[in-house]
């Protein structure tokens, strides 16, 4: 009985999870693409005026938005984007070495 239920439930989580994934908000895709774009183009004054407008700070930005598989640093690393790069740096290194732990809690 308890092994049926929590199949039940994990089933239940990974199905939530899977389209929570594929319904994004088309507005923060926008934004995404946006920053990444302008960090590919190496960009600087686009990117900060982009996080800004939609209020996301550059430490937010360097550790939650990913471009291609890969975090907004890396990203504008492996396309040159030496002023983008200098830009972000310091926020990169700030948040090396945290630890978070987040407990998943089936309703």
């Amino acid at each position: 009985m308890n092994t049926k239920l929590i199949f039940a439930v994990a089933t239940l989580i990974l199905s939530t999870t899977a389209s929570a994934q594929n319904s994004m908000d088309p507005l923060i895709k926008n934004i995404l693409i946006e920053s990444c774009t302008h960090a590919q183009n190496d960009d600087r004054l686009s990117l900060n005026k982009t996080l800004r407008a939609n209020r996301l700070s550059k430490q937010n930005a360097v550790d939650k938005v990913v471009c291609n598989g890969k975090t907004l640093v890396n990203f504008a690393r492996s396309a040159n984007a030496d002023k983008v790069v200098a830009m972000l740096e310091p926020y990169e290194q700030r948040s090396k070495g945290k630890v978070s732990i987040s407990d998943i809690v089936a309703p």
